[in-house]
């Protein structure tokens, strides 16, 4: 709530797929935007600029025509402390976003007060993990017109690349398997692990970081489901196989392009939505301070050294903000709630659940969980790993784990629960390290110990998350720090636990990699090793 004209107003984030019929919201958005897009990229709250905020690739940005063949990029100070900001693969992912998105909503409520509309207008989100009909584009995203003719800037025709690259379908829907949101809200701890531990919900700590730095580590909410909808939404899939052509990717696969999609702001309403939920999961009584809740580090809460997080106000000055001030959303600073951000019930009491899928009955599951001794979890141990590099080059990869003798014991003995356990079993997690690719356009599922005659597409116990390549190039390359890609996390207790209660460990375990598209492969996506390591609790 914020205080506007002496009255105190609230500004509602509403599910975009729930406004009632011959609602406004949207249309509202297209205006504002339109408005914004007849500033020039040099203005601060331009359309453009705004976007040059989440990155900016000149000679894309020139190919696709947003840059005047022949006009030079405004040189200027101000706007090198505002583009390329983007905060990607590091704990920073959240709170950066939050003020973004501000900033952003701000700027198109006083465009939309200016047309008469409502003072109270506030930025709709994307919820696509809520139902099926939620999964397709909200329609008015695809329609080129509204009703009255007028032009509806909401539809993109670069939302799908270039005319070499088709559409992937229309309407556009996404698939089950990239929206699922259970594993990021069931991650007990913000930061997250560098290196081979959990990835944790924010992501790993780093100073600022806009994503081509060097080697790091998606955050469970960064890579699934942000990522996968990016480039899903954006595609780059061509019929002959994967684009590796910056120039064919729609506008959501390129950070360097993906704010020029309306649909964007709404996605990111969503991810920010989910930081809110997933403060809200349950806690047990034993459970530490830390426990899903946000960092009290003040490496975090003060933002980082090397560079201010920066946005322009509606009156085109620059201010500054940290993480710090972004906390609260319904406090004056952002005044705006959601209409739903209630706790997921996927999410809930996971270590009863655990008991239960290890043979324990619900009643006493639920005595196990309450009476545990919560401690910090200890350093992972490698449990196995693969022994070459896998390349992603046909839509299903296929490459086996060995584990070690001492360690698969080790992992046994911490599954087999009894009578008097004091500690939740050891977490398992798979790393995917080291993974580089040329292109962002792809996205695979990841299945661990599928059987061989089981179509993936209807298995969900193997199945252990999505990831993509969004971003992934700038930290393949050989010019970025590091060059050494990033690494994708998931906890595969639940597979794990599954294994144990029913076949118990083998000596190796399969894990397979399926290409959401067909095709959308290619010799150059590797991934350095494949490693399963167990994490006492």
């Amino acid at each position: 709530m914020v205080l506007i004209e002496g009255e105190i107003m609230s500004f509602v984030r509403r599910n975009v797929w729930k406004l009632p019929p011959n609602d406004e919201t949207l249309l509202w958005y297209s205006r504002a935007i339109g408005k914004l897009q007849e500033r020039d990229l040099s203005d601060p709250t331009s359309w453009w600029s705004l976007a040059a905020m989440h990155g900016i690739d000149e000679e894309v940005w020139r190919k696709f025509g947003y840059i005047p063949q022949g006009t030079p990029l405004p040189n200027s100070q101000q706007l090198r402390k505002l583009w390329n900001q983007c905060q990607h693969l590091t704990w920073f992912f959240l709170p950066w976003h939050r003020g973004y998105l501000a900033a952003f909503e701000a700027l198109l409520r006083d465009e939309i007060v200016k047309l008469h509309g409502p003072s109270d207008w506030a930025l709709p989100y994307w919820d696509y993990s809520s139902d099926r009909q939620s999964l397709e584009l909200p329609r008015a995203f695809a329609q080129p017109q509204w009703p009255d003719g007028s032009r509806n800037f909401l539809h993109v025709t670069r939302r799908y690349g270039s005319a070499q690259v088709p559409i992937v379908q229309t309407p556009l829907i996404l698939d089950r398997r990239v929206v699922p949101i259970g594993p990021a809200l069931g991650e007990k701890f913000f930061e997250g692990t560098p290196g081979e531990g959990p990835a944790g919900f924010g992501g790993v700590k780093t100073t600022f970081w806009h994503g081509d730095e060097g080697e790091s580590k998606f955050g469970g909410l960064e890579q699934q489901p942000h990522g996968p909808v990016h480039v899903w939404v954006g595609g780059g899939f061509k019929g002959n196989g994967l684009s590796q052509d910056r120039f064919d990717l729609g506008l959501m696969t390129n950070p360097d392009t993906a704010a020029l999609d309306p649909i964007f702001w709404l996605h990111h309403a969503n991810i920010d939505r989910l930081w809110k939920v997933w403060l809200r999961q349950v806690r047990r009584p034993n459970d530490g301070p830390d426990v899903f809740a946000d960092p009290t580090d003040p490496d975090w809460l003060n933002g980082p050294r090397d560079r201010h997080f920066t946005m322009p106000a509606v009156d085109g000055t620059l201010y500054t903000f940290t993480p710090r001030d972004v906390l609260d959303t319904e406090a004056p600073k952002l005044g705006y709630l959601y209409d739903d951000d209630t706790q997921i019930a996927e999410a809930t009491d996971r270590v009863a659940v655990r008991f239960e899928r290890l043979g324990v009955s619900p009643r006493v599951a639920s005595q196990l969980s309450g009476g545990l001794q919560m401690a910090p979890p200890k350093s992972p141990s490698l449990v196995g790993a693969n022994s070459s590099v896998v390349r992603l080059n046909s839509d299903v990869v296929e490459t086996t784990i060995k584990l070690d003798s001492g360690e698969k014991q080790r992992l046994s003995q911490a599954l087999s629960v009894g009578p008097g356990i004091a500690r939740e079993p050891d977490r398992v997690f798979l790393n995917l390290e080291n993974v580089k690719s040329p292109s962002d356009a792809a996205i695979f599922y990841v299945y661990v110990g599928l059987p061989d005659d089981v179509d993936p597409e209807d298995d969900t116990e193997h199945l252990a998350g999505s990831f993509s390549m969004f971003g992934v190039s700038k930290v393949s390359h050989p010019t970025a720090s590091s060059g050494n890609g990033v690494t994708a996390s998931f906890d595969i207790t639940s597979i794990i636990d599954a294994k144990h209660a029913t076949s118990g460990l083998e000596d190796e375990l399969s894990v397979k990699l399926v290409a959401a598209v067909p095709g959308a492969t290619s010799n150059d996506i590797s991934i350095g090793r494949v490693s399963i390591y167990r994490q006492e609790q």
